[in-house]
C-alpha cells in the first residue's frame, strides 16, 4: 500500500524542511499543520498575539482566525504574520457580542486561544463544542499562568471554572471580576507576555500534532518573572462544576484536531519489488536529506528506494542520516558516465520492529 503523494511544490518542501526533518513531524504531520485552523482572542495591547501569531504562521497553521476587538495593535501584527508565511490565511473577526454570536464563530476551530482573559465568555461553548482552549493571565502577585481545558473525558480532565491553583485568580463563569492589578513594573508584564506567546504557541503545534502533554489540560504553568521560577500545579476536578460535572455525555476523550491525518490508501496496491528512483543530485543540504524522507514516507516498511546524488556534501550528509535513523544504506557508486554523480540503493526499515 501507498501513502498518498505529498505537495510537489519545492517552495514548500523548503519552506518546512527544517520541520519536515522533525521525526515527530515529517511531511504528513506539516500537512496537518497546513489543514489546522486555529482561533486567537487578541489581547489589548497585542504584546502576546504577536510572538504567538509569528511562530503559528510561520509553522504553517493553514487558517488563524483573529478577534478584532483591538483595533490598535492589530494591523502591523497582521502585516508581520503574513509577511512572514503568506501562505497561510489570516482572517479577522469581530468578538462575539452574545453566545448566540459565539457558537458560529468556533465552528471548523481546531483549537482557541485566549490571550485576553476573555475564558469566562468561552468555556461553556468551548465544552459544549469539545473544543480546546488555552489561556493565559497574570496574577495579582505578579506571576503569569497558563493552562487549558478540554471536554471532559476518562480521566477527569477539569475545566476553567474547576478549583484552581493556589494563588491564581481565575474567576468563576457566573461572577468573572475585573482582573486585579499587581505590582510588578511593566517589564515584567513584557517578559511574560513574551514567554506567554511562545509558550501557547509551541503547546498549540504539540496539540495539533497529537504530541501534548495530558499534563496542560490538568496542571497550570506558572513563572515568577523576576525570579525565573517555574512551577507546575495540578488542578483538580469539581464533581459539583455547573460546566463540565455532568453525566458520561462527554466520556469519551475529544479529537484534538479536525484536521484530516494522510492515511494509506487501502486500494492502492503496490508491488514491494518495484524500485523507486529519486534524484537529488541538483539540490544542495538539507534539501537533499528532505526530499529523502519525504519520498521515504511514501514508501512502505522493507521497499528500496535507489537514489542519484552529487558528491561531496551530500555524498557524506545523506547516507549517515538515513543510517542514523534506521534506514540500511548500501554503499554508494559512481554513475557510469558521468563523473562526480553517485548512485545509492536505501531499504526503509520497519519502526515496528
Amino acid at each position: 500500500m501507498s501513502a498518498p503523494s505529498l505537495p510537489p511544490d519545492p517552495e514548500w518542501h523548503e519552506r518546512y524542511s527544517r520541520q519536515i526533518l522533525l521525526p515527530e513531524i515529517g511531511g504528513h504531520g506539516q500537512q496537518r499543520l497546513n489543514l489546522s485552523t486555529v482561533g486567537i482572542v487578541a489581547d489589548a495591547t497585542g504584546t502576546i498575539l504577536l510572538p504567538t501569531l509569528l511562530y503559528l504562521a510561520a509553522a504553517g497553521v493553514g487558517h488563524l482566525r483573529v478577534t478584532d476587538h483591538h483595533p490598535e495593535p492589530l494591523a502591523p501584527i497582521l502585516d508581520w504574520a503574513k509577511a512572514n508565511n503568506p501562505t497561510v490565511r489570516i482572517e479577522t473577526a469581530p468578538l462575539f457580542p452574545d453566545p448566540a454570536h459565539l457558537s458560529p464563530w468556533l465552528r471548523g476551530l481546531d483549537l482557541l486561544l485566549d490571550l485576553d482573559h476573555a475564558w469566562p465568555q468561552l468555556q461553556a461553548a468551548c465544552l459544549n463544542q469539545r473544543l480546546p482552549l488555552l489561556t493565559t493571565w497574570i496574577g495579582p502577585e505578579g506571576r503569569g499562568w497558563i493552562t487549558g481545558s478540554r471536554a471532559g473525558s476518562a480521566t477527569d480532565l477539569p475545566c476553567l471554572a474547576c478549583p484552581a491553583p493556589t494563588g491564581s485568580i481565575l474567576p468563576t463563569p457566573a461572577h468573572p471580576p475585573p482582573q486585579p492589578e499587581h505590582t510588578l513594573e511593566a517589564p515584567w508584564d513584557t517578559l511574560w507576555h513574551g514567554l506567554a506567546g511562545t509558550l501557547l504557541a509551541t503547546e498549540t503545534l504539540k496539540s495539533l500534532l497529537g504530541l501534548d502533554d495530558p499534563s496542560i489540560w490538568t496542571h497550570a504553568l506558572s513563572l515568577d518573572p523576576a525570579l525565573g521560577d517555574f512551577q507546575r500545579l495540578p488542578r483538580a476536578r469539581n464533581p459539583a462544576c455547573p460546566l463540565c460535572a455532568r453525566s458520561d455525555d462527554r466520556a469519551t476523550p475529544p479529537a484534538t484536531t479536525n484536521a484530516t491525518t494522510p492515511t494509506r490508501s487501502d486500494n492502492a496496491q503496490t508491488n514491494a519489488t518495484d524500485l523507486d528512483t529519486l534524484d537529488i543530485s541538483a539540490d544542495h543540504c538539507p534539501m537533499t536529506f528532505v526530499r529523502v524522507k519525504l519520498k521515504l514516507e511514501t514508501l512502505q516498511p522493507g521497499q528500496s528506494l535507489r537514489v542519484r546524488l552529487s558528491g561531496g556534501e551530500p555524498l557524506v550528509n545523506v547516507p549517515r542520516t538515513l543510517r542514523e535513523q534506521g534506514h540500511r544504506v548500501s554503499e554508494p557508486w559512481e554513475e557510469e558516465g558521468h563523473a562526480g554523480l553517485f548512485g545509492l540503493m536505501v531499504h526503509k526499515n520497519d519502526p515496528t520492529k
